[in-house]
């Protein structure tokens, strides 16, 4: 799962060059505590350019010293989806700047709105680039740096979100495999490395399945040269409580309807395993978050 966003938390400004990134609300207010004069430069700068600090607008504004990112929050910058989106936006932005080098200052942002914006930009920050045969300026790296006391790389905060992106990763890796190496055998054994995790993964094998009386799963398997496999993951996390179960359809290509289908769009059959892909993301998060 390779990912272009190094992120990092200071409480002082990094050495280099390092793009200053101001959050700017409705009426074009600054949120960051900045000295007079920059905050007046900004200021004519935004009128200049028509900004208002519209939701998830940028703009960018090089200085004689410094470079700045503005990012717009609209109204009020809220938890969950909402801080999610500017985090992917900021991300998009940064890395079209220069330097592809950040830095957020402290706004006294809530420490979950701080963590989701941070969410958001390594969700955006994800390509899936394995077949590439010349990756060039694709592993240039964007930073960003985080300041303030709000939050850190030990917070709880910022390591569910993190266990969380893992899990989206993985999903999204597994969804963008080409079924000739993604099949049946090959996304057991994946899973089976979440064990790794903590998790409990049991793989049934065709005469298990059979023994269990699964004719109908081993009746779509008979399409198939190559084996079908049935994984099972457990996380007993919850002491007490009821268990609840997640399911996942997990067909690699499928061709049940080959010969009725067009040939057009034929090669995003091998999205039927989408569902048990976001099972396995959704366990590796689970796990990882204990």
């Amino acid at each position: 799962m390779p990912v272009k966003l190094q992120l990092s938390f200071a409480k002082t400004a990094p050495k280099g060059d390092f793009t200053t990134i101001c959050l700017i609300g409705k009426n074009g207010e600054i949120i960051p505590h900045l000295e007079k004069d920059v905050a007046a430069y900004l200021i004519a700068a935004m009128a200049t350019a028509q900004f208002t600090g519209k939701s998830g607008k940028s703009l960018v504004i090089y200085a004689e010293k410094n470079s700045y990112l503005l990012i717009g929050t609209g109204d009020k910058l809220a938890a969950g989806t909402e801080a999610e989106n500017l985090g992917g936006k900021l991300f998009s932005a940064l890395n079209g700047t220069a330097s592809k080098r950040g830095w957020l200052p402290d706004h006294k942002l809530d420490d979950v709105v701080l963590a989701d914006i941070c969410f958001g930009a390594n969700l955006a920050s994800y390509h899936f680039d394995s077949y590439f045969t010349d990756k060039g300026k694709d592993d240039i790296s964007v930073q960003l740096a985080v300041g303030g006391d709000a939050l850190n790389a030990d917070s709880i905060l910022f390591k569910d979100r993190q266990a969380l992106a893992n899990g989206v990763f993985l999903a999204r890796d597994l969804v963008f495999e080409p079924a000739n190496k993604l099949y049946p055998a090959e996304f057991a054994s994946r899973c089976s490395a979440l064990s790794a995790f903590g998790l409990e993964v049991e793989i049934l094998d065709e005469a298990a399945m059979e023994k269990l009386g699964m004719g109908a799963l081993l009746g779509v398997g008979q399409g198939s040269r190559r084996d079908s496999f049935m994984v099972v993951m457990n996380w007993k996390g919850g002491g007490d409580e009821a268990p609840f179960a997640l399911v996942g359809k997990g067909v690699t290509f499928d061709t049940g309807g080959i010969s009725l289908k067009p040939a057009k769009g034929m090669e995003d059959m091998k999205w039927d395993m989408g569902g048990a892909a976001a099972v396995t993301g959704a366990m590796c998060a689970i796990a990882g978050r204990k």
